[in-house]
């Protein structure tokens, strides 16, 4: 009898085991079939993407037979499916309609507004057979997406200066300083010439654009938006306390002032300085107890301009070194003075950095211009680079970057885990008897 009961009881055990494990899958499938619900009720809303956009569509000779060759977003956009030029992936082109065997301007636009709705459906896929990970990086950009336009949305009803946030967008000439007003409204290349100051040969230039009553009112506006409370990107891991502009809803201003800027890149840097059709607009700012100054660098840019905005300070020099990949990459080529109102500009891959502000406090205006033509040569991809010509001279080396920062400067303050972490030189391309700063290798 004691064996039955005992036999008994490992059956109930057993039984109520496999009951566990029915209920517990249950409640994975149950728990699972919720998640794909309530993000396929995120997805339905689209709120994140219901805004204006600008695309651009590029077509090839076998237009309407063939599909357009590319269709990127012409403006900011955060989204799990663009690549980082906002350019559409393949499943578009293989998805889009066609009208007797051909495709349209109409069907184009069209299959990118699906997209924006819900682009897996559109192709085909339900939502809830994408990969997990896959759907939670799509509400991720989704919701940057959707934090941003939030953000536009609620500090436009805020603005200082409702002239600033214009649609369309509407540049006044008394902004401008005299001489570039008559450079842009001439065009030829003989007016731009007579604006420019040449601190480098074919290198580093400046020219006046603002006056100092503009530079104040962009200013206001700035600090009227740090006062909103509203939450803001910074630029990038350099600054901390600086805003991206295309975020607070200054996009379609930035998109002009491009528009207006695109006949110097042509005159003065062919290829980089040709058809700008992407940019990154952002502030940066210097003073005490914040961020001081900035590591040498380059940009991730084609060619960029640096307005200074004011306001009052000391010190704050811009250091020019050589262009990445030159022999003298790493040589001190020119120092840069600031000066309210007056726009510094260069090729994105010159070397240079901002020496500490001493007193006061400082705000520049930095337009990073993007081709994507450009960025599909050779000339981009595939850029010569040389052997450096000898060690590098102090101010230009970069504790981000360089492999032998420590042999020249200690490392700053909280910055000492950037020991091990340089690429620069890359291999073989270091000067006769180059030593690292440290045999550790850190890995990203």
């Amino acid at each position: 009898a004691e064996d039955a009961l005992e036999a008994a009881a490992r059956t109930w055990q057993e039984v109520q085991a496999r009951v566990f494990q029915c209920s517990a899958a249950e409640k994975s499938a149950l728990d699972a079939l919720r998640e794909a619900e309530a993000l396929k009720s995120r997805f339905d809303k689209a709120d994140a993407y219901d805004f204006f956009f600008r695309i651009c569509i590029r077509f090839t000779t076998r237009w309407p037979e063939r599909p357009p060759s590319n269709v990127r977003f012409q403006c900011v956009i955060h989204h799990a499916l663009t690549d980082d030029e906002g350019c559409m992936p393949d499943p578009f082109f293989r998805t889009l309609p066609k009208e007797d065997g051909k495709y349209t301007l109409s069907g184009v636009v069209e299959a990118v507004h699906l997209f924006l709705l819900d682009p897996l459906t559109s192709w085909g896929v339900p939502i809830g057979a994408a990969p997990t990970k896959f759907q939670q990086q799509m509400l991720v950009q989704s919701g940057m997406n959707e934090q941003r336009l939030h953000t536009i949305r609620k500090y436009s009803k805020r603005v200082r200066h409702p002239e600033l946030f214009e649609s369309p967008p509407r540049w006044r000439e008394e902004w401008f300083h005299p001489a570039f007003w008559a450079a842009a409204q001439s065009n030829s290349p003989a007016a731009w010439r007579a604006l420019l100051t040449e601190h480098l040969p074919g290198e580093v230039f400046s020219f006046p654009i603002w006056t100092e009553d503009f530079c104040k009112t962009f200013v206001e506006e700035i600090f009227n938006f740090y006062d909103s409370g509203l939450p803001a990107r910074r630029p990038n891991s350099m600054n901390n306390y600086g805003i991206i502009l295309n975020e607070i809803g200054l996009e379609p201003m930035i998109d002009e002032l491009q528009r207006m800027l695109q006949p110097l890149g042509e005159l003065l840097w062919p290829g980089p300085g040709n058809m700008w059709d992407g940019h990154h607009c952002f502030i940066v700012r210097y003073r005490e107890k914040e961020d001081l100054g900035l590591d040498m660098h380059t940009d991730d840019s084609d060619v960029t301009f640096n307005i200074c905005l004011g306001l009052d300070f000391d010190g704050a020099g811009l250091q020019f070194c050589g262009l990445m990949g030159a022999s003298n990459h790493r040589k001190h080529t020119h120092t840069y003075k600031h000066v309210k109102g007056t726009c510094v500009c260069h090729l994105g891959r010159k070397r240079h950095g901002a020496d500490d502000i001493s007193t006061g406090e400082r705000l520049n205006l930095i337009l990073w211009n993007h081709s994507s033509t450009y960025r599909q040569s050779a000339e981009y991809n595939d850029p010569p680079y040389e052997r450096e010509e000898g060690p590098p001279d102090q101010v230009c080396v970069s504790y981000t970057h360089d492999r032998d920062y420590g042999l020249f400067k200690e490392y700053p303050k909280g910055k000492e885990k950037f020991e091990g972490r340089g690429w620069c030189p890359p291999r073989p391309y270091e000067y006769t008897g180059f030593k690292p700063d440290t045999d550790k290798v850190v890995l990203s």
